[in-house]
């Protein structure tokens, strides 16, 4: 092989992943330089795991999270670190996966971890090679990753730069450690929103919280832990159904309800939400059997569903979204059982309020909230946990942005960017260009929930095959 230098663009999970695979494949050599990027900050952690407040609970219990084979599993790095717990927080888990590239970057002196942003990426067809602008100066790479996390925040009521509306809440203990007053609003009701509720409440001590949402419906609560045994929705099956690089959406629900019958899992229980939050969430404490049988289903299916997501037609994968997305996102990410409890119990103290039908808000003297009941609200201080947009084009990441100026990149219309199977970049310029990978929030529109540790790890292994057999 002759010298490969490799750029990965972005040091969380994903990052850190696709670095191990690299590096622990049995063709990596010596002639294989890496220089992975990201700020101090989040370099091993990401986003998602940063350092934060200690009550910023994992949705996953310890046991079902790891880097892979090659690494100690996270239950046994928090049993020599630690001490064992069923859920940790973020930062833990943070501490872990940083714990584990700093080791990759000692064991292998051509790997090197560089705590510093990428400006910006031009690419050469006619090289092949890719230059990266780097505080100033260009640095020039054969292969690239773009493993860049979650994109922008969202701001769907146009507030950003407003007194008194916190865009971005992350980290919470340094965005959220100067809020004093008792009148607060967050907008969202997903697991940011909950992580504000629960450092306000039991961090900050604040007496009241008023969460604002279009459909004011939390995630489920997670059930107990259930082994499933798959025997219609397998990967066998399903890649058997694909025809002409499609499969039909229609054998997708057919073979997903035959697995549903023969788990003996009512279809109900998709169906199960009242419109009352508070009542939903005491519903799943109380039926944990049943529903955690329902969401390790769909936990269990989840990574083959995923690989065959991409060969849906372009009109089935536009019905998938708009009449079955909502029933799985419901129960893919169920928060744990005692946060569940915290907030039904806060909730009926009067300490968290959840108000659905939001539809407009403005900014006068503090921010007046109105619902499409006519009822109206008003907050001091309006903090965003509505989540990162899906779309690249809203974003306002810098390397985002000059890759779409230099038409290397194109927004998907299912969210993030075009790539092919194998998790190439497609140009709207030159095609699928060949040197250049992308995988987490870049690839959403073709990797359908795909964010979870587990997944990332089985797709972040696949894709190191592609680059492999590409330079091979």
């Amino acid at each position: 092989m002759k010298q490969t230098k490799v750029a990965i663009i972005g040091g969380g999970v994903t990052g850190v992943s696709i670095l191990s695979h690299l590096v622990h494949d049995e063709r990596f050599t010596s002639e294989i330089t890496v220089d992975i990027y990201d700020n101090a900050y989040t370099m091993g952690r990401g986003q998602a795991y940063q350092e934060d407040n200690e009550h910023l609970l994992i949705n996953v219990p310890a046991d079902e999270m790891s880097l892979g084979e090659s690494h100690p599993d996270y239950e046994t790095w928090l049993r020599t670190e630690n001490g064992r717990r069923m859920y940790t927080s973020r930062q833990q888990f943070g501490d872990y996966v940083k714990d584990q590239l700093e080791g990759i970057g000692s064991a292998h002196g051509g790997v090197h971890l560089k705590y510093t942003k990428v400006d910006g990426i031009e690419y050469d067809s006619g090289s092949g090679k890719f230059t990266l602008s780097i505080e100033g100066e260009e640095v020039l790479y054969d292969r690239v990753f773009l493993t860049i996390g979650q994109l922008s925040y969202g701001d769907p009521y146009d507030l950003k730069g407003s007194q008194g509306f916190l865009y971005d809440p992350y980290p919470l203990s340094r965005k959220l450690a100067d809020i004093e007053d008792d009148n607060i609003g967050i907008l969202g009701a997903g697991l940011s929103a909950i992580d504000c509720v629960r450092y306000l409440i039991m961090d900050k001590q604040v007496e009241k919280v008023s969460l604002f949402s279009r459909s004011g419906e939390m995630p489920s609560v997670r059930g107990e832990q259930t082994e499933i045994k798959l025997k219609y929705f397998t990967e066998e099956i399903l890649k058997n159904r694909i025809r002409n690089d499609e499969i039909a959406l229609t054998d997708i629900i057919t073979l997903f309800k035959k697995e549903l019958e023969h788990q003996n899992i009512d279809q109900s229980l998709f169906f199960r939400r009242t419109g009352n939050t508070l009542q939903d969430l005491n519903y799943d404490l109380e039926h944990q059997e049943t529903v955690g049988q329902l969401q390790y289903l769909i936990i269990k299916v989840n990574p083959i569903f995923s690989d065959v997501y991409q060969y849906l037609s372009r009109n089935d994968k536009k019905a998938f979204l708009e009449k079955y997305h909502h029933l799985i996102e419901e129960n893919h990410s169920p928060m744990p059982a005692e946060v569940a409890r915290l907030l039904v119990q806060w909730g009926e103290e009067g300490r968290l309020h959840i108000i659905d039908g939001t539809e407009h808000i403005k900014k006068e003297a503090g921010f007046t909230i109105l619902t499409k009941e006519g009822e109206k609200y008003q907050v001091d201080t309006l903090i965003n946990a509505t989540g990162p947009v899906k779309d690249v084009r809203r974003g306002d990441s810098k390397i985002i942005q000059s890759l779409m100026n230099h038409m290397i990149i194109a927004p998907s219309e299912f969210g993030g960017i075009m790539v092919d199977a194998s998790r190439h970049v497609i140009s709207p310029k030159v095609g699928t260009v060949q040197g250049m990978y992308a995988l987490g929030a870049l690839t959403i529109g073709s990797d359908y929930l795909s964010n979870s540790v587990q997944l990332l790890q089985k797709n972040a292994q696949k894709l190191i095959n592609s680059f492999y057999e590409d330079m091979y």
